[in-house]
């Protein structure tokens, strides 16, 4: 995580460099190949159009081995691949599930066959479900909101049709929208999609991931930044259950041949790689057999890591370039930015405690859409003759949106256990006897303060960066030592910080 930090501060001087160079396409940072196989040496890794031997390249087309005290390494473009031929007993799953869950088969009359990543909710409350658009709609790079029947395969003839023409009883919802934006002009490029979820059907999730294919059930504890080097694991409605590890995070190149852009040669960015575990049995074959991570219908599966955060959504792979096949997915951030950009904010489900039975969606419905500002409005309201009213009323917007959009602030936020603890947060607003834990994963809740208090000094705004430095010690020790919502205002209240605000910049409504 400290290498990767250090490639990711240089990141964009290194960009810029890199792509002043002729035939260079696209620049990430991941594990450095020797002979197809993936070493442990973290690099930046530029694709480019078309390797070549180094004696047919000009002086200007020569890319430096190592950038700032960093390696490169050179590649081809990848080559993503519809489906492939399994290598050993084939894993697909079609079968219908009630409730219903993640990791099961859904699609819509217009689209094959993919899978129901996970679930979340809208602002208003409606329960959704995540997948790719392609499975919703299709491939196009375009954004589509047609109100399309969503469904599981049919009872009793799951190979012939999937949903609307074939009866009522496997429908179980209807599409929202489908964004496919993948032009270098958007920043990110991403393959998403929502689909509501029927009410009856909705009250009776089992918010787990699980099929028929594996005896594998996974949890959802929230969601992360994806770091090289990662174990991670999935279950798909083609592969089951799968290992692997994350092998490069950023842009890349990949070879379409019937690309919507009309290149032959296009760019994605924003992508997260992932390679099959030297453990993992599942192959693939495209001419020769190949260990993968997943397979097409796999496309939509959300990938975890082993906090059980999720960190991208699948949409395909290449089965044909490496020793391996390679797993290309959605950051998860970037699709949930994407739908937020297009009016839809998605807070992601979690699963409970205890085991897999069904729980009522109730249990995670969100009355706002930004559960940190909900928690943050309740902890102000509870005093508002404290510094951390004063303080939220001045400076909330700019730092949500640094924490949405700054990359520096959001790699601090999500590696120091932010989600964690809002998450712990909103617990603690739901459940009478619950208490906010001191440490989430080995970070403390002044390691959390200490070190967003640190990255917001270096990309805030000077108003930001002033308050920073006058009152972050009040506030870290004011809410590191109780553990409800209601003890850190009474800590706040007992303080009096208002009292050294000077009566012109308290806010009228104090």
């Amino acid at each position: 995580m400290q290498r990767q930090q250090l490639l990711e501060d240089n990141l964009d001087a290194a960009k810029s460099s890199l792509l002043k160079i002729p035939n260079v396409v696209a620049v990430g940072i991941g594990f450095k190949e020797t002979g197809k196989a993936f070493t442990e040496e973290i690099s930046y890794r530029v694709y480019v159009q078309v390797k070549k031997e180094r004696a047919l390249l000009s002086p200007k087309e020569i890319i430096p081995p190592v950038i700032n005290g960093i390696p490169t390494d050179v590649l081809n473009p990848l080559i993503i691949t519809n489906d492939s031929d399994v290598c050993g007993n084939e894993r697909r799953t079609l079968e219908q599930h009630r409730p219903l869950k993640a990791g099961i088969a859904i699609s819509t009359d217009s689209t094959s066959y993919g899978t129901l990543g996970w679930f979340g909710t809208l602002g208003d409350g409606t329960v959704v479900l995540l997948t790719n658009k392609h499975v919703l709609y299709d491939a196009t790079d375009t954004t589509d909101t047609r109100k399309l029947k969503t469904a599981q395969p049919q009872v009793g003839d799951p190979s012939t049709c999937c949903c609307c023409t074939c009866g009522s009883d496997n429908v179980i919802g209807e599409s929202i929208i489908g964004i496919r934006d993948i032009t270098p002009a958007s920043n990110t490029s991403v393959d998403c999609g929502i689909a509501k979820i029927n009410p009856d059907i909705a009250s009776n999730i089992v918010f787990r991931i699980s099929n028929t294919a594996t005896t594998e059930v996974l949890r959802v504890d929230g969601k992360a930044a994806a770091v090289v080097g990662d174990k991670v694991k999935k279950i798909g409605a083609r592969s089951g259950f799968t290992k692997g590890t994350v092998i490069h995070i950023g842009d890349i190149a990949v070879a379409v041949p019937n690309d919507s852009g009309g290149t032959a040669i296009a760019l994605r960015q924003g992508q997260v790689l992932i390679i099959p575990d030297a453990a993992e049995t599942y192959q693939v074959k495209e001419g020769v057999c190949k260990f993968a991570f997943s397979n097409s219908d796999d496309s939509k599966a959300v990938i975890l890591n082993d906090s059980n955060k999720i960190i991208a959504l699948n949409w395909g792979g290449d089965r044909t370039t490496n020793n391996v096949a390679i797993t290309v997915a959605n950051n998860i951030q970037n699709v949930l930015d994407k739908l937020s950009a297009n009016g839809f904010v998605l807070t992601l489900s979690v699963s409970p405690d205890g085991d897999s039975a069904p729980a009522k969606v109730s249990t995670f419905r969100r009355e706002e859409p930004m559960p940190e500002l909900n928690i943050l409005e309740r902890m102000r309201d509870a005093n508002k003759q404290s510094l951390l009213y004063w303080l939220f009323e001045k400076h909330h917007r700019e730092i949500i949106q640094l924490i949405n959009h700054s990359r520096p602030v959001t790699v601090v936020w999500q590696r120091n256990q932010g989600p964690a603890y809002v998450a712990a947060l909103a617990r603690a607003a739901r459940e009478e006897f619950y208490q906010v834990p001191f440490t989430i994963n080995n970070v403390s809740r002044e390691m959390l303060l200490t070190r967003m208090g640190t990255v917001l000094m270096s990309n805030g705004s000077e108003p930001l960066k002033n308050d920073i430095m006058k009152f972050r010690n009040d506030l870290i020790a004011s809410v590191i030592t109780g553990q409800s919502i209601e003890d850190f205002a009474e800590a706040l209240k007992k303080a009096g910080f208002i009292d050294t605000i000077p009566v012109n910049m308290i806010p009228k409504s104090v």
